[in-house]
């Protein structure tokens, strides 16, 4: 009869990514929510734990930067900030 063996199991030492590539995820993930977003899964989806972090901070980023951007944008609004900026395009002066 044959063996059934488990799977391998893959043993990673040591960091995958470049500090200078996780800093680029990162500012990508606050500059373009939505890329952050697809980043977050992919890296998550990945079987290392450090591709798994990886994924669960850019993930984290392009939450924070959304309600970041939508306060933001609900404050402009309501402050007034979005009438000062077409006054100039209005017809008939000031």
């Amino acid at each position: 009869m044959h063996q059934q063996y488990p799977p391998a199991q893959h043993i990673y030492y040591g960091s995958q990514y470049s500090g200078c590539l996780k800093f680029l995820l990162y500012v990508v993930s606050f500059a373009i929510p939505l890329v952050g977003l697809i980043l977050g899964l992919v890296y998550m989806s990945r079987p290392d734990p450090e591709s798994k972090r990886l994924g669960q901070t850019c993930l984290i980023i392009s939450i924070v930067s959304f309600v970041l951007i939508c306060c933001l944008t609900v404050i402009s609004l309501l402050s007034g900030a979005v009438p000062l900026a077409i006054l100039p395009f209005r017809e008939g002066g000031y």
